[in-house]
Parts: C-alpha cells; sequence; structure tokens
C-alpha cells in the first residue's frame, strides 16, 4: 500500500484489492475496506503503520507477523475469519 494512512490510498493493492474507504485509524496503523477482485468478496485491509525513527524495522516485522499468525488461528462463529 502507498502513502501514509491519513492520505488517499494507491487504488489497488498487491494488484487485487480495490481500497474504497478508511475503517478506521489507531496506534498501529489504519483499516481499509475493499473489494477482493480476485474472488469477489469485501475484505478489509491493515496497513500498518511504522515509525523507523521509534521501531527497529525487523521487530516491527516480526510483531506485525505474530499477530496475524495468532488471528488467523482464531475460529469461533461469532467473529471473522482472518487471511
Amino acid at each position: 500500500m502507498t502513502g501514509s494512512s491519513d492520505g488517499p490510498p494507491a487504488a489497488v493493492v498487491a494488484s487485487r484489492y480495490r481500497l474504497s474507504e478508511l475503517v478506521g485509524t489507531g496506534g498501529m496503523g489504519a483499516v481499509w475496506r475493499a473489494r477482493d477482485e480476485l474472488l469477489g468478496r469485501d475484505v478489509a485491509l491493515k496497513q500498518v503503520r511504522l515509525d523507523p525513527a521509534d521501531v527497529d524495522p525487523e521487530l516491527a516485522r516480526e510483531r506485525t507477523m505474530r499477530e496475524a499468525r495468532i488471528v488467523a488461528a482464531l475460529h469461533h462463529p461469532n467473529i471473522v475469519s482472518i487471511f
């Protein structure tokens, strides 16, 4: 995703996800409503905000990947699926 979470996003991310609107922002980034054009379904994409002055990029990457693995492992009828 190009641009900051405060500005306009790239029209399409990873040649697949067409961004439509900013859903929310927080300390770790922003969440965008998007359309998965490959599978034809609506999705939410998380844009992680990294501040190179404050965070070691490798540590931030590992923290982000750990979060993704944890939430992807959750399976319950009352929560959305994470991919």
